[in-house]
């Protein structure tokens, strides 16, 4: 074995450990975890999932309900260990999701071989894999932290993008529609591949979130989950707290126009209930309507789904479903990694302009920067809770979103579009 042999084996055992010690203290938490649980066991006792269960516990679709079922009888057995069991899935499917990304971006397998290797494959320890995920760790681990489910929609989501560059249509619907009947943010890619022509994926994406949508009624009837879907809604309405945690673009402005909170200025805190104020809503639908008008814009000539300009597009259609709805948690920017892994290919890539790379690189790394400000590790408790409660992680979500944009329009123009 060599030398670069001996520390890659180190790397990983590394790697193995420190994902184990971290699997091992997040199974200590309840987190999110503790509504799947509690929605399970109202399923098993044949109580209302929605109704009967606490503010803010169960908001999820009734057929992510449904699959809590399975968590709360298992959890009944051991509740740490069916943590840990679920850490673990998420641990795998983060690497099949960062392997779906390198597919997507490099056109190549990811693979652990080394450098050396004579396998036409993306090294896991290389730059390419390695800074995006550097870029998006944050977000990636607070799933973990919280024993969310976002991990799995995005991989579903990815996979199903993946299949869809393949010409298998009904399989990507398959799988993206089984992401938006999760958890409906995927959703968005159905109008989005209605407008970009891509008929075939559009109706499969649509057909198919709404036959996965209806498993529940097969399993429940159809009056009963006819109920279902109006407890669900009902709960929705209800609405979540605006304060620091929730960095959707919704939060941030009840927060500065609803509250009259002066960013910044304002210690962090987490219960805040909407203002109601119509002026949120106004601001609200309006920044959307700006975003869906550039995207319009923007996301028109050929359609090539092998082109960084279309992976642009993917990009942002992900991160206007995870920002612009009434919630969005830190986990949910683990979407972040389809763009980062994108951008760190470009400004490696030596045959773009050394302007356009550079630029590139200020943002990417600007938004890396900004998202580790309001850390608690780094900054301390109070100042990372007083710059969250100042939306600063809603601007650097809207700063990544900016340069999308920015990216898409510069990329179609330019020497720096590239068929994989």
């Amino acid at each position: 074995m060599t030398t670069s042999d001996r520390r890659r084996t180190l790397a990983y055992t590394v790697a193995a450990v420190v994902a184990a010690a971290l699997t091992w203290r997040f199974a200590q938490r309840p987190g999110d975890f503790a509504g799947y649980v509690l929605v399970g066991e109202l399923g098993l006792n044949g109580g209302d999932i929605y109704r009967d269960a606490p503010p803010h516990t169960s908001t999820w679709p009734p057929l992510f309900a449904l699959l809590c079922i399975p968590i709360a009888a298992l959890a009944r057995v051991s509740l740490v260990g069916t943590r840990v069991l679920w850490l673990l899935v998420n641990w795998a499917v983060l690497a099949l999701a960062l392997g779906t990304v390198v597919r997507l971006v490099y056109d190549r397998a990811l693979t652990t071989a080394g450098p050396r290797s004579t396998t036409d494959g993306v090294d896991l320890a290389s730059g390419s894999v390695l800074l995006p995920l550097l870029l998006c760790w944050r977000w990636a681990l607070s799933n973990f932290e919280h024993l969310q489910v976002n991990i799995p929609i995005f991989a579903l989501t990815v996979a199903g993008l993946l299949l869809h560059r393949r010409g298998r249509d009904a399989s990507a619907g398959l799988l993206i529609g089984a992401a938006a009947a999760l958890k409906v943010m995927p959703i968005l890619f159905a109008p989005y591949f209605a407008w970009r022509r891509q008929w075939r994926a559009a109706a499969f994406t649509a057909l198919a979130a709404i036959a996965w949508s209806l498993i529940p009624a097969a399993v429940y009837g159809w009056s009963a989950y006819v109920d279902q879907l109006r407890g669900w809604q009902e709960t929705v309405r209800v609405g979540w707290t605006v304060g620091k945690m929730n960095i959707s673009v919704f939060a941030m402005l009840d927060r500065i126009v609803g509250h009259h909170l002066v960013p910044f200025t304002v210690p962090g805190f987490n219960e805040l209930t909407s203002s109601g104020s119509p002026a949120v809503a106004l601001a609200s639908a309006g920044s959307l309507a700006i975003v869906a008008a550039l995207g319009l814009w923007l996301f028109r000539g050929p359609y090539d789904a092998a082109g960084r300009t279309t992976m642009a597009e993917w990009s942002t259609v992900l991160l206007v479903a995870s920002l612009f709805g009434t919630v969005a948690w830190k986990a949910y920017l683990v979407v972040l990694l389809l763009p980062m892994a994108l951008f760190v290919a470009t400004w490696r890539d030596a045959t773009v302009e050394p302007a356009f790379r550079r630029r590139l690189r200020a943002l990417t790394w600007l938004a890396f920067a900004l998202g580790m400000m309001a850390n608690d590790d780094l900054v301390g408790q109070r100042l990372a809770w007083r710059l969250e409660m100042g939306s600063l992680l809603s601007v650097m979500a809207l700063l990544v979103l900016g340069t999308l944009f920015w990216y898409r329009h510069r990329v179609s123009s330019s020497d720096a579009e590239v068929r994989l």
